[in-house]
């Protein structure tokens, strides 16, 4: 079985793509600047001998929100998905990896629904999904923060921090599940050994936290140094409207009953080094 994986050298396209090649998989990566890669095994988007060719194509790449704005974002991830479409064989699996953000302002009914109310920041997203959609795309929608593995994000959030201090909203008003990175990989694996029964997916361990009580974990474990608790109104001043939307995400995500995480956030703050 013929394996396309855009976004490779990602923090999840990274971990997707050696899970499939330990399981014997035929794996290429696509990118579209081939300069400076070896050419064997590498797919760009005038790489017309492989039209039609993919029985599998993932999609774990995503512009950086830093470099580009949420509506470039939008048309580059549209464009990106056009040209993975040329390389899939007709009734190809193809899975786009998204996140729980385009459910922000969604309610528990809406959750179940796959009813799309998102946050500013990913507004021109759902024009992205309703493509998707429309074009036999198998959407993943994968928690805020993902961690663990190689490049863990969870590690590079903390070394970023400010005299390792966090900074937290109150009252705390969020709720956020998580995920391992290497259990994104396992649950895409399973999709594509043993078939989809819908198109969208939740994926994320049962147990959550608030923002609060997550820094306090960190604390607890001696991640972070210090928990400051400030008001609403200095947290937006100090990090931007968006960043305040996000700290207010509050969602219990209907996850995938085939979904079964095999690590826990929990657990991997305690064993943290």
């Amino acid at each position: 079985m013929k394996i396309l994986i855009a976004g490779a050298n990602g923090y999840i396209g990274h971990h997707v793509t050696n899970l499939f090649r330990e399981h014997r998989f035929e794996v290429f990566v696509y990118s579209r600047d081939k300069a400076g890669v070896p050419k064997t095994g590498i797919i760009g988007p005038d790489s017309s001998d492989f039209t039609g060719s993919f029985d599998v194509v993932i999609n774990c790449a995503r512009p950086h929100w830093s470099e580009y704005s949420p509506d470039e974002i939008a048309v580059i991830e549209q464009g990106l998905l056009e040209h993975l479409d040329k390389f899939a064989t007709e009734g190809a699996i193809k899975i786009h990896t998204s996140g729980v953000w385009l459910f922000g302002k969604s309610s528990p009914e809406d959750l179940q629904n796959f009813i799309l109310k998102p946050l500013e920041a990913v507004k021109p997203d759902v024009y992205t999904i309703q493509l998707a959609l429309r074009k036999n795309w198998n959407i993943v929608y994968c928690p805020s923060l993902v961690y663990g593995g190689e490049n863990c994000q969870l590690k590079r959030i903390v070394e970023s921090l400010s005299d390792h201090t966090i900074n937290v909203a109150v009252p705390s008003v969020g709720f956020n599940q998580y995920i391992h990175v290497v259990d994104i990989a396992r649950y895409y694996l399973l999709l594509v050994q043993e078939g989809f029964f819908q198109k969208q997916h939740f994926i994320a361990e049962p147990k959550g936290f608030s923002p609060k009580a997550f820094s306090q974990l960190l604390l607890s474990h001696t991640i972070v140094q210090k928990v400051t608790e400030i008001c609403w109104d200095e947290f937006e001043s100090i990090n931007g409207p968006e960043a305040t939307e996000v700290e207010k995400l509050n969602l219990v995500l209907p996850v995938s009953s085939r979904f079964k995480p095999t690590q826990l956030v929990e657990r991997y703050i305690k064993n943290y080094t």
